[in-house]
């Protein structure tokens, strides 16, 4: 993948920055990606296929044919259909079952329990073990591991 990418950067005359901004992600994501660090996941092969709508799907996903189609994709579906179509997901379109909820905004209820003050120490502090690792997950799927000095 990280040659269709370079390939895609090369034939439109992009450097990965310009590249991220076009299709609204972080840079650190594109960069990650070309280095080999990461892989690209199904939301960022969307948003190339809905920015560049003449790369050929089959290039990219499947390494086959040319990169670019023969015509302009056809505009038969109105988009809406087209996008209702796509956001149904990988595995058709979600329902609201016991295992699936719909997403619900939390309550308001700072009135009612306000936070603890700063100096209040975590009520669930264990002082049996000791820390080994803390890791930060990023929404640009990257982290960053810190790890104590030993007392």
């Amino acid at each position: 993948m990280r040659e269709k990418l370079l390939d895609l950067m090369k034939n439109e005359g992009l450097k990965p920055s310009q590249l991220a901004e076009l299709l609204e992600i972080n840079p650190a994501g594109i960069s990650h990606i070309l280095a080999g660090r990461n892989k690209p996941g199904f939301d960022l092969l969307q948003k190339i296929l809905r920015r560049f709508p003449r790369i050929n799907p089959d290039w990219l996903l499947l390494d086959s044919d040319k990169m670019y189609r023969d015509s302009e994709p056809e505009q038969s579906a109105p988009a809406a259909a087209v996008e209702s179509s796509i956001s149904d997901g990988l595995f058709g379109p979600t329902r609201n079952t016991p295992f699936n909820p719909p997403h619900q905004e939390p309550a308001s209820t700072t009135s009612e329990n306000p936070a603890p003050p700063a100096t209040t120490p975590f009520s669930g502090t264990r002082t049996d073990v000791a820390v080994r690792r803390i890791v930060i997950l990023y929404d640009d799927l990257t982290f960053e591991s810190f790890t104590p000095t030993k007392r």
